[in-house]
């Protein structure tokens, strides 16, 4: 009888090569482009940058960006790392900081860091360390009321996104006008699309619904599945969740639930949005530090309506006291992948410390953030503005 051989089939070099590269860290990447052209082009070629975000080891890194609304040229965001020596503290790593990056982080998106800064929208790769700043959107003259602009209040944001299908980069830029002596709100929307060779242009969007209706702007954004959102005022007293389908263009609205007696500065201060469950969720601490509960709002797709679901979380008794009572005044400033959600001092004090509310498990902790620099803590308490986020490496290089 003939003993069968068995065929070993080699696996190729350049496929051990990607597996390898693929699982190291973004920084080390970008040392090893300079080893030869073959590596160089590997590593910057789009699917590389795809495999590169799927190995599912890699964990996302803490960012934490801080700025001085009178000297936004030295607006930082600083990375955080958790200290192995204590389990609820994080420190700032220096080697991966991005001084003066000039402006407030807005959103994360797919590892980019994403925030205007002289009226001009900018996406920044804090791994691969490159910067695309976009022109500033014209304004138009369709929504400028006539009379002189101290008879109008302007308010503009830029929302960023990108579509998986398309493999397509966009920004929204959302303009509202409220025009006093009118008592209307009038509002308009620009979108540009990232190409490469720069050809991008601002383009004004698809015509909406006649049920869609102008709004002011508020709030950070939040893009999932090709899907930008935001919050926009329809009037002195209620809200609305705007949506932007990146693939089709389509805008639609849908009102954001209120309680009797809301007062609006408040209202704009205790909700924020976040992605929970793989859906689009308005999260409200109205009750956080009087009863130690928030109430998540998640909006539920049936068909083409659409309705709210609400689901309120109630803090565990053990952890009431980081929030009843207490003289820190927390608010909700940053997310993290894996549904947990930052609320932070409204003063910079050190130490300083945050705390970090796992939604799922209905758990908080007390979390202190060491190596921040000292100068921060000598700056008007009033003037600076903080936001945690994580985010994932990306290695992606944005054509333009």
């Amino acid at each position: 009888m003939m003993r069968r051989r068995l065929q070993h089939r080699e696996i190729p070099n350049d496929v051990v090569m990607e597996e390898i590269l693929a699982r190291l860290p973004a920084k080390s990447l970008m040392r090893f482009k300079c080893v030869s052209k073959l590596w160089s082009s590997l590593i910057s070629s789009r699917y590389f940058s795809n495999r590169f975000l799927t190995v599912p080891t890699r964990r996302p890194r803490i960012y934490m960006c801080l700025q001085n609304n009178n000297d936004y040229r030295n607006s930082v965001t600083l990375s955080l790392a958790p200290d192995t020596s204590y389990p609820n503290r994080f420190v700032v790593d220096h080697n991966l900081t991005s001084p003066r990056v000039g402006g407030y982080i807005l959103q994360n998106l797919c590892g980019f860091m994403c925030y205007s800064f002289m009226r001009k929208p900018k996406i920044y790769n804090p791994a691969t360390r490159q910067l695309v700043t976009i022109p500033a959107a014209i304004k138009s003259q369709n929504i400028i009321p006539a009379p002189p602009e101290e008879e109008a209040a302007k308010t503009c944001s830029y929302y960023f996104g990108y579509d998986p299908v398309m493999d397509q980069y966009n920004v929204l830029w959302s303009t509202g006008v409220y025009v006093k002596h009118l008592g209307e709100i009038r509002s308009e929307h620009l979108v540009f699309v990232l190409k490469a060779g720069g050809e991008g242009s601002w383009k004004k969007a698809s015509p909406t619904a006649p049920d869609f209706l102008p709004h002011i702007p508020a709030k950070r954004g939040m893009c999932i599945d090709g899907v930008i959102y935001y919050m926009g005022w329809t009037d002195s007293y209620n809200l609305a969740l705007v949506s932007f389908h990146i693939r089709s263009g389509d805008f639609k609205m849908i009102q954001v639930p209120r309680r009797d007696g809301d007062e609006v500065l408040l209202r704009m201060k205790n909700v924020s949005l976040i992605e929970y469950g793989g859906k689009v969720t308005i999260i409200d601490q109205t009750n956080l530090r009087e009863k130690g509960m928030l109430d998540l709002w998640a909006v539920e797709d049936a068909g083409t309506k659409k309705s709210w679901s609400r689901k309120t979380m109630v803090l565990q008794s053990s952890q009431l006291y980081l929030v009843i009572n207490n003289k820190t005044i927390y608010n909700m400033k940053g997310t993290t992948h894996n549904n947990k959600v930052f609320f932070i001092p409204e003063d910079m004090f050190s130490p300083f410390h945050i705390l970090s509310y796992d939604l799922p498990s209905n758990d908080m902790t007390k979390i202190e953030i060491k190596g921040i620099p000292d100068h921060w803590f000598s700056i008007d308490k009033s003037t600076i503005k903080v936001m945690l986020m994580d985010q994932s490496e990306s290695v992606v290089y944005l054509e333009t």
